[in-house]
């Protein structure tokens, strides 16, 4: 090759090289100030717009659906609490399975990415996630700036899990990226103020109210008391069965029988089966048994009795079943079973204003409050904090009053033959041991419980951050005041406003018993901030704080 030829194909190849450098000129940074820079000028490709080395901005967003209760927590026309919306504190509460935003940006942007949690959604349906971006259909009147019309799809999960959704908006031709972000909590309702909610008792409790109150009423283990105890000289009354007590609860209320003696004339005492049907009232007068069948007994003579010592006892066993069963004296089973009730509301006389009537159902009895707050409803299920879901996040600050139904948790009631189950609320049945009276319905615990003091199956709540735990004691209508500050629904910061709901029980029996019919409880947290009320409203839910950070779910002894 010639030497002309030789310099003709250097300059070639000087040349195809400046070019190549000049495609990835406005993908690499800028030389640094002193550097050597070539003095020949390359085009650049441009957006439309001429920014493409702008950031993209996001002038607003505007969530559109679905319906949203209006401020203050009242529901506007058409609004469906099954696929709702409640913004407070700048957090999302949605029972749907879907989002729709109306997003303003600047011009010359695209959605970049989409992401719920950690989940990164395309445009194609994915396990139920997956995002829609379109022109909105009415553009802004600044000629600049763009609207986006952005669905964003997610599974319902009505457990109360919060996650950040994160929108990347790009910008065409260019690097720079800008993001917006928001907390989305997934519940299963929405409702508005006023709306019902009902706390329950079921049959295991019930049983145990009357199982009490009938060891209580004849003396304990003395098992012998009167007829009317403050009169000496009325007719003896003992002998209490406790393992024959009956109690039922279908629709049509609350059935019971049990057996105890009468003292007639030594070895002649009838023993009398007493029964009875009722329900509860509710109303702003506070609870009362609603008898749907009077209280009533029958008598089962000793063999051989004279019949001049049967007739005159039986004008007397209605008086005497009445003053066991019905009596308003504050000392009969109904006063007991409705003191027991009654102590399970908050202390607080403000409560009767919230009370709306009672209904039965199969195995629980219904008592129904309309609190006018708004609230979420939640589907707890039942987890002794061992399972990975995250916690709910309310706005700091904020006064929460709680209500829970639901029969969530079915187990084996110990020492009972032939083997039969119970199924229990979200208040609770005792432990085996720790009932004072005969024939309780419990069950059989071997590990720590989440709090040890507390009954097996009790609703609790966990905030949790750096510096210490504190576990909530649900009781029908308590209160929690949010903690303030922190970051991340995972609990951390020095102060976070998550709650994780869950169920005092072992890790191993929550893990048991979810493989069976052990399905959680019904939640329904009202926003009593929402409507300026506030805490001291009602009591507060007791808490115990452990420090360091629990172990494996269990509080440290």
């Amino acid at each position: 090759m010639t030497l002309r030829l030789q310099s003709a194909f250097l300059a070639l190849t000087l040349t195809l090289a400046a070019c190549g450098s000049a495609e990835t000129e406005e993908f690499t940074d800028s030389p640094a100030l002193g550097e050597q820079q070539s003095p020949v000028s390359f085009p650049t490709r441009l957006n439309t717009c001429g920014n493409e080395a702008t950031k993209p901005q996001i002038f607003s967003n505007t969530f559109a659906s679905p319906n949203a209760l209006l401020p203050g927590g009242s529901a506007p026309s058409g609004f469906n609490p099954a696929n709702g919306r409640f913004s407070r504190g700048g957090i999302q509460y949605v029972s749907g399975n879907g989002v729709r935003m109306e997003l303003v940006t600047d011009k010359c942007t695209y959605i970049k990415e989409v992401k719920v949690g950690s989940t990164v959604l395309t445009t194609s349906y994915t396990n139920g996630f997956w995002y829609s971006a379109q022109a909105s259909t009415s553009q802004p009147k600044d000629p600049t700036r763009y609207g986006y019309n952005l669905w964003v799809f997610f599974p319902y999960q009505g457990d109360g899990s919060t996650d950040m959704v994160t929108i990347t908006v790009g910008r065409d031709m260019g690097r720079l990226t800008e993001t917006y972000s928001f907390p989305l909590v997934r519940v299963d309702s929405v409702n508005p103020v006023g709306a019902t909610a009902p706390i329950n008792f079921t049959r295991a409790e019930l049983f145990n109210m009357f199982g009490k109150a009938l060891y209580e009423k004849f003396n304990g283990a003395t098992n012998s008391t009167r007829e009317n105890p403050d009169d000496p000289n009325s007719r003896r009354i003992y002998g209490y069965d406790p393992s024959k007590l009956q109690v039922a609860v279908t629709s049509s209320g609350v059935t019971f029988g049990f057996d105890f003696k009468a003292e007639v004339n030594g070895w002649c005492d009838p023993t009398v089966h007493a029964q009875g049907k009722f329900t509860l009232n509710a109303d702003n007068q506070g609870i009362s048994v609603h008898w749907e069948t009077p209280a009533s007994g029958s008598l089962d003579w000793p063999f051989l009795c004279e019949i001049v010592q049967v007739i005159p006892i039986l004008g007397i066993i209605p008086a005497i079943v009445y003053d066991v069963v019905e009596a308003d004296n504050g000392k009969s089973v109904a006063d007991s079973v409705e003191k027991a009730v009654t102590d399970s509301l908050p202390t607080s006389s403000t409560v009767n204003f919230f009370l709306d009537g009672s209904t039965v159902q199969n195995g629980q009895l219904l008592v129904n409050l309309k609190v006018p707050a708004p609230s979420i409803g939640v589907r707890t299920p039942y987890d002794a904090f061992d399972m990975t879901r995250t916690a709910t996040q309310f706005p700091a600050g904020d006064a929460v009053l709680f209500l829970a139904s639901g029969l969530g948790m079915n187990d084996t009631v110990a020492n009972v033959t032939p083997t039969t189950t119970l199924s229990s609320g979200p208040n609770g049945v005792p432990r085996v041991g720790v009932p004072t009276w005969p024939f309780p319905l419990t069950v059989a615990r071997t590990g720590n419980l989440v709090w040890n003091t507390r009954p097996v199956g009790r609703l609790l709540a966990r905030n949790t951050s750096t510096l210490k735990t504190t576990t909530y004691n649900y009781e029908p209508g308590c209160s929690i005041t949010i903690p303030g500050g922190g970051t991340g629904p995972g609990g951390s910061g020095l102060s976070t406003p998550y709650l994780k709901l869950g169920v005092n029980d072992t890790a191993a029996d929550a893990q048991r018993l979810r493989g069976g019919f052990s399905l959680g409880y019904s939640v329904r947290a009202f926003f009593l901030s929402e409507v300026g009320l506030g805490a001291s409203l009602v009591p507060s839910c007791a808490s115990v704080i452990t420090t360091p950070v629990f172990e494996n779910g269990v509080l440290a002894p």
